[in-house]
């Protein structure tokens, strides 16, 4: 029996890479009792706006003896910015995932 040789994942682009979101659309799907082949299906066709949404927003900042206190009075601001954009984040996910559903249950039901 030949020996499968597993390809390192670093190198493989994020739509195919399994990431956070991915992993948080998937339990989001099966909290909905969808089945396997549905999560498949749907996270198949969300593969780019998973990609879109995947992305890192880290604030680089480089603080000196200067701006160290100017710098520190914006965390606040910053940490609520960052909590209103994951809650709009997760309601255009909630959105697209309930979307996906409904389309995936439109294309099963003209296949009968």
């Amino acid at each position: 029996m030949p020996t499968v040789i597993h390809f390192p994942t670093e190198n493989v682009p994020p739509a195919t890479q399994s990431c956070a979101l991915t992993e948080l659309i998937r339990d989001e799907l099966c909290h909905l009792s969808s089945n396997e082949y549905m999560v498949n299906c749907i996270l198949e066709r969300m593969k780019p706006f998973i990609a879109t949404l995947d992305c890192d927003l880290e604030l680089d900042v480089e603080i000196t003896s200067d701006n160290e206190a100017g710098v520190l009075q914006m965390i606040p601001a910053v940490q609520s910015l960052q909590s209103r954009f994951d809650g709009i984040i997760s309601e255009i996910i909630s959105e697209r995932i309930l979307h996906e559903i409904h389309l995936f249950h439109i294309e099963r039901a003209k296949k009968i």
